[in-house]
């Protein structure tokens, strides 16, 4: 009889262990490691004055290379006195830490809002922009 029980003990065991085992997936599972977020600097400031009708920004990726992918710089601006957006030149992808975009089109003596998104080209979703105003003198 106690063999009779010690066996049912067991059977029940295994059971129990083998449920448990396949209702987390059944073994190990490798999730993607998560890319850092990106951080970034730039070196122009509110109320930027350009001399010309283009302005220099550069752009240094202050966090963790996301991917080997790289990254991708789109700068975007509209002039604040009609609220209409101004065509730029296409987005940068990069794997360099450093970069130097420019603004176009910048109109004469209207402010502009720029705004400078630097996303992971592997990520899209994992993105961090800046925005400041420049005006062409």
């Amino acid at each position: 009889m106690k063999r009779i029980i010690i066996g049912i003990l067991s059977i029940i065991s295994f059971v129990l262990f083998s449920c448990n085992k396949s209702s987390s997936g059944g073994g190990s599972s490798t999730q993607p490691a998560q890319e850092p977020s990106i951080v970034f600097s730039i070196d122009a400031s509110n109320a930027s004055i350009s001399p010309g009708s283009t302005f220099n920004v550069n752009v240094t990726l202050t966090s963790t290379m996301p991917s080997s992918s790289g990254i991708k710089i789109t700068t975007t601006l509209s002039d604040q006195t009609n609220n209409i957006s101004i065509t730029q030149n296409p987005p940068l992808t990069s794997t360099a830490a450093k970069n130097s975009i420019t603004l176009i089109n910048l109109p004469q003596q209207h402010w502009c809002s720029a705004t400078i998104t630097v996303s992971s080209v592997a990520t899209p979703s994992n993105s961090a922009s800046q925005t400041f105003t420049v005006v062409f003198k």
